[in-house]
């Protein structure tokens, strides 16, 4: 009797479909359309590649954080361009929603 449970036991996990994760797209090497791709433009890419900042997944928490780090760093942001730019990243660039 045991043989025949392991018999169906491997019989089931043999027919289960595997498990894959959806494909993940590579990381745009360019910034999306829309209000804020300028700033970004003009902003990040003094240090950055668009790669780098377009493989974030942020909420608007997250990218107010690193705004607010590069403005210490050096990014020239004005107070109003970061408002615009973290609306745009939050958009555009924002948390990933969850694999099925």
């Amino acid at each position: 009797m045991t043989t025949l449970a392991g018999a169906l036991a491997l019989l089931a996990l043999i027919a289960l479909p595997a498990f894959t994760a959806p494909p993940r797209l590579a990381s745009p090497d360019h910034f999306p359309d829309g209000d804020g791709r300028a700033i970004a433009e003009r902003a990040c890419l003094i240090c950055h590649s668009a790669m780098l900042v377009t493989q974030q997944a942020k909420d608007s928490t997250g990218w107010e954080k690193t705004l607010a780090t590069m403005r210490k760093w050096g990014a020239p942001l004005s107070d109003g361009e970061r408002d615009t730019l973290r609306t745009y990243l939050v958009a555009k660039l924002g948390p990933r929603p969850a694999a099925p």
